[in-house]
């Protein structure tokens, strides 16, 4: 960042040159359109980009700090959770809000919760989840005073639910669940999570942030891989599901829905002494965009139920096709038993290296999402992916033969690091060297070659002891 980028300019620039400049930024990033991305950005195709657009340029400037104030953005808003509760088979009693993400879904779930329990069930702060559960529940907790209790998943990938009636204490305030685990992609058993629940008087959270809009679908097409996991199930109080993921509404918008009012009420923040008046939010923001609103409404409305299912439809048809070549080769193997277009894979006894094969999948121009406990692949097959998912498979045969035939390249670029990262085993020292990155990030950076490193995937190479110490800590004895 130069000198003059830090200050407002004296004199404005033509939209025309601002745009231009604009659209030369994206020359670094990743190349979500042509389908070499496996996360992030969920997209059917141009035609509903262009009504998202249209949609939330008709409420561009619309604040909606004040539901009253806009009836138009309150109506789309009521409508949107209506829909969404009647697909996940809540009842006239079923309510709740939208907003801005999954984070503040789950944020919020964790607050409302908590002031509910304050009131209910005084002194309460523990949240009882599986090891896989959403980071976005530890960011919640340490932000509101609580503490998650990770319980580890069983054999299956899935939560352990004996382990985690364990765990259940006085101090209890609620548990929480997947559907599914974003990671692999595997649907917690729901259905005995929530008799637990009950057993115990307890609420259960349903994080659906990734699934809620595309397992009503699956379950359509593929009753073998999803059961019951919504309202459906007396014990689950709350769900929370993005609509700017598989609803394929604009970025960003989600859906918190609670069993009833009982619960939603304790989300309201009121405070009456303010000079300015009476204060009162619904969600954590205050001032709230209308435009994700209103893409959200169009989104959900124009493609309706009939293209949902189609698109669930061809998803899943790419899914098959992907654990077919997945099973194909010998080396590789599925992360436990998916239950929707995510799911991840890994190398049988990590021979080869699975991420020496996500090196070499990067060098052929996929952005790959690399994972730890188990190392693995991740992948969430989407409607982008899918004209390009054979030449994915023919690369990842190719990756794979790559890394049988150089095993020494663990030792070196960001299989390295990755491998070190997720091996070693103080954590403390991994959140260290996280946090130096985010400093360089947001701080001043040294050069403009520092500035360069930083881009895209590419991670400075290593230095030497990273490397050995990867193949050290790989090292397992009790291998055969």
């Amino acid at each position: 960042m130069n000198t003059e980028k830090k200050r407002i300019p004296k004199t404005g620039r033509s939209p025309e040159a601002l745009l231009a400049e604009m659209e030369s930024f994206k020359s670094g990033d990743v190349r979500w359109k042509e389908g070499r991305t496996w996360s992030m950005v969920y997209q059917v195709d141009e035609a509903h980009n262009a009504l998202l657009k249209q949609a939330s340029n008709l409420f561009f400037s619309e604040s909606y700090i004040n539901p009253f104030a806009f009836e138009s953005l309150q109506r789309m808003e009521k409508e949107v959770v209506a829909m969404t509760a009647a697909m996940l088979h809540g009842d006239e009693q079923t309510a709740g809000t939208m907003t801005s993400g999954g984070t503040e879904s789950i944020f919020l779930a964790l607050y409302t919760y908590r002031e509910w329990g304050r009131k209910a069930r005084r002194g309460c702060n523990e949240v009882v989840v599986p090891a896989t559960i959403h980071p976005a529940f530890e960011k919640a907790a340490h932000i509101l005073g609580l503490t998650i209790k990770k319980v580890p998943v069983g054999d299956s990938g899935k939560a352990d639910v004996e382990a985690m009636e364990k765990q259940i204490g006085p101090k209890t305030l609620l548990l929480a669940a997947s559907a599914p685990s974003y990671p692999h992609g595997l649907l917690d058993p729901i259905p005995s999570l929530s008799a637990l629940a009950l057993q115990h008087q307890l609420p259960l959270h349903v994080d659906a942030c990734i699934g809620g809009f595309m397992l009503p679908w699956v379950e359509q097409l593929r009753p073998d891989l999803v059961h019951p996991w919504d309202f459906r199930l007396p014990g689950v109080t709350s769900i929370s599901a993005d609509t700017h993921k598989f609803a394929y509404g604009a970025k960003g918008s989600s859906v918190l829905l609670y069993r009833k009012m009982d619960f939603l009420r304790h989300q309201f923040f009121i405070t009456t002494d303010w000079a300015g008046g009476i204060y009162a939010s619904v969600t954590l923001l205050g001032s709230r965009s209308g435009g994700p609103i209103a893409a959200a409404w169009a989104a959900m409305n124009s493609l309706g139920q009939d293209r949902y299912l189609e698109l669930a439809k061809k998803v899943m048809s790419g899914v098959d096709q992907l654990k077919a070549a997945i099973n194909g080769l010998p080396e590789l193997e599925l992360i436990g038993s998916p239950c929707m277009n995510i799911l991840a894979f890994t190398t049988r006894n990590n021979r080869p290296d699975i991420f020496v094969v996500a090196d070499a999948l990067s060098e052929q121009g996929w952005y790959v999402d690399r994972q730890q406990r188990p190392n693995c692949i991740h992948v969430t097959v989407m409607p982008q992916n899918l004209p390009v998912l054979q030449q994915y498979i023919d690369d990842l045969g190719t990756a794979v033969d790559f890394a049988k035939a150089n095993p020494q390249a663990k030792a070196k670029g960001n299989a390295a690091l990755y491998g070190l990262m997720a091996r070693i085993p103080f954590r403390g020292m991994v959140e260290q060297n996280v946090r130096k990155m985010f400093e360089d990030l947001y701080g001043e950076p040294a050069s403009e070659q520092a500035e360069e490193a930083g881009r895209g995937d590419n991670i400075p190479e290593p230095a030497r002891w990273m490397g050995l110490l990867n193949r050290l800590l790989s090292i397992n004895p009790f291998r055969r």
